[in-house]
C-alpha cells in the first residue's frame, strides 16, 4: 500500500480545524490488482471444430444446429487448459449453439467466425467454471439478444480461477454480457463490447464479489453500466480497471449491490463517451458513477479515479446513496477514501451537473477531489459530504457538506 499523503493548506476556523484533524488523515491511494499482469497468450490447441453455417442465417438460424458437436468438443478438453478453436471453412464462417458449458479449457473463436446464440438459449449462452478457463478472439460471439425473446446473459462466471477474456469481439447480450462472480484471478484484455446504448439492461462487464481483476485496454459499447463492480454474494477487492474507452454506456460505476463491502479499487487512464459508437447518446448518461440504496448498502473503501477524460457526458461525478429499491441485503451505503485525482469534462450534455450525496451526517460522503476541471459545475442533492479540495474547479456545497483544502502527492509519480 501505499500512502496518499494530505498537507494542510488552510486551516481556517476552529470549527474547519477540528474538521480536518478528524478527517483529513494519511489516507491510503487504490492500487488494484496486486497480480503482475502481461498480455494473454492464446493455449495450445485441443480439438478444432469447423463452421457449418453461414453468417446470414441470423435471423434465421437452422433447426438443427452445433450446440451437441461444440459442447462434445468442450467436454472433452475440460480441466486441460487448452483450446476448442472455432474455424471457418469456405463461406461457412458461423455456429450456432445453445448454452455451452466450459469447464477448465478454453473457447478461441477464430478469425472471421462468428458464434451466435440459438432461438432457445437461456440463462446464458456460455457458462464458464473452472481454473484457468478462456475464452479468446479474434472472432465474435452474438448473443442475438435484439431478436430472441428473455434476458440471457452472454457470458457468466461463477467461481473460476484465473480467468481470461480477450482479444474478442462480444455483442447483443440479452442482459450482461460478461458477468464474472465470485472466484479470484480475471483478466479481461482487448475486449471489445458492440452494444448500441438503447438496449435493455445490458451492462458490458459485471465484476461481482471477486478479488484481484484487470480490466485493461477494452472498448465498450452497452445499454447499461459500461463496467460495474458489485457484491451480490461477497465482497470484491483489489480490481483494476485501466486504459479503456467507454460509449453511451450508464457509467464507471460502482453498485448498485454493495452489502459485502467494495475495497482497493482502481480506475486509471480511462474515457467515457456519453455517445455510442453508432451515434446513439446513453439513456442515463453517467461518467464516474458510485451508486446504492439502503436496501443493498455496505461500505465502499479506498477508491481511486485517476486520469479520467469525460466527453458528453450529463451526470459527471456522482455519489449517490438513494439510488432506489435494488435486491440485496439491507444496509447503509457508507463511501469512504474515494478519491477523483485528474479529471477532465469537455461537451458535457447540456443540464449536466454533479452529485455528492452521504446517506446522513453519521456516514457522510468521504471523497478528494485533485486536479478536476469540470465544463459544468452544476450539482444536484449534494448533502452530508467531507470533501478535501486540490486544485479542483467544482466545490460540493449543500446541507452538511464541508470542503478543506488538502494537497495531492501521487506516488505512482
Amino acid at each position: 500500500m501505499l500512502p496518499l499523503r494530505l498537507l494542510a493548506r488552510s486551516l481556517g476556523t476552529g470549527t474547519a480545524l477540528l474538521l480536518l484533524a478528524s478527517t483529513a488523515l494519511p489516507q491510503i491511494l487504490a492500487t488494484g490488482d496486486p497480480r503482475f499482469v502481461l498480455p494473454p497468450f492464446y493455449p495450445l490447441i485441443c480439438t478444432v471444430i469447423t463452421a457449418q453455417f453461414n453468417t446470414s442465417q441470423r435471423a434465421t438460424p437452422p433447426a438443427t444446429d452445433d450446440t451437441t458437436r461444440l459442447q462434445d468438443a468442450l467436454s472433452s478438453c475440460t480441466g486441460t487448459g487448452r483450446a476448442v478453436l472455432l474455424i471457418s471453412s469456405g463461406s461457412n464462417d458461423a455456429f450456432f449453439s445453445g448454452t455451452l458449458a466450459v469447464s477448465g479449457e478454453a473457447v478461441i473463436v477464430g478469425y472471421g467466425v462468428t458464434l451466435f446464440g440459438n432461438n432457445t438459449y437461456s440463462g446464458e449462452l456460455l457458462n464458464v467454471s473452472g481454473t484457468n478457463p478462456a475464452i479468446m478472439g479474434p472472432g465474435t460471439i452474438d448473443g442475438r439478444g435484439d431478436l430472441i425473446s428473455g434476458t440471457p446473459r452472454l457470458i457468466e462466471a461463477q467461481g473460476t480461477t484465473n480467468f481470461t477474456v480477450a482479444y474478442l469481439t462480444i455483442e447483443h447480450s440479452g442482459k450482461e454480457h460478461l458477468y464474472i462472480e465470485g472466484g479470484s484471478g480475471a483478466t479481461v484484455w482487448n475486449l471489445n463490447i458492440a452494444t448500441p446504448a438503447n438496449t435493455k439492461n445490458t451492462d458490458g462487464i459485471d465484476l461481482d464479489s471477486l478479488t484481484d481483476a484487470t480490466v485493461f485496454a477494452s472498448t465498450i459499447n452497452d445499454g447499461d453500466d459500461g463496467v460495474a463492480i458489485k457484491t451480490n454474494s461477497g465482497p470484491a477487492s483489489n480490481i483494476t480497471v485501466r486504459g479503456n474507452k467507454f460509449y453511451g454506456t450508464h457509467g464507471m460505476s460502482i453498485g448498485s449491490q454493495t452489502m459485502y463491502g467494495v475495497t482497493n479499487v482502481l480506475w486509471d487512464d480511462n474515457q467515457m463517451f456519453g455517445t455510442d459508437q453508432f451515434g446513439i447518446v446513453s439513456s442515463d448518461n453517467n461518467g464516474i458513477n458510485i451508486k446504492s440504496d439502503y436496501d443493498c448498502g455496505g461500505l465502499v473503501k479506498q477508491v481511486t479515479y485517476r486520469h479520467t477524460q469525460l466527453t458528453g457526458v450529463k451526470h459527471l461525478l456522482v455519489f449517490n446513496t438513494y439510488y432506489g429499491s435494488c435486491s440485496g441485503t439491507p444496509g447503509i451505503p457508507y463511501y469512504q477514501d474515494i478519491v477523483v485525482d485528474g479529471v477532465v469534462a469537455t461537451d458535457s450534455q447540456s443540464g449536466a451537473y454533479s452529485e455528492f450525496e452521504g446517506y446522513n451526517a453519521a456516514n457522510p460522503l468521504g471523497l478528494y477531489l485533485a486536479n478536476v476541471n469540470l465544463d459544468s459545475t452544476a450539482q444536484e442533492n449534494s448533502q452530508y459530504a467531507v470533501v478535501g479540495l486540490d486544485n479542483s474547479n467544482i466545490t460540493p456545497s449543500g446541507p452538511g457538506v464541508t470542503t478543506f483544502d488538502f494537497y495531492l502527492r501521487d506516488p505512482f509519480f
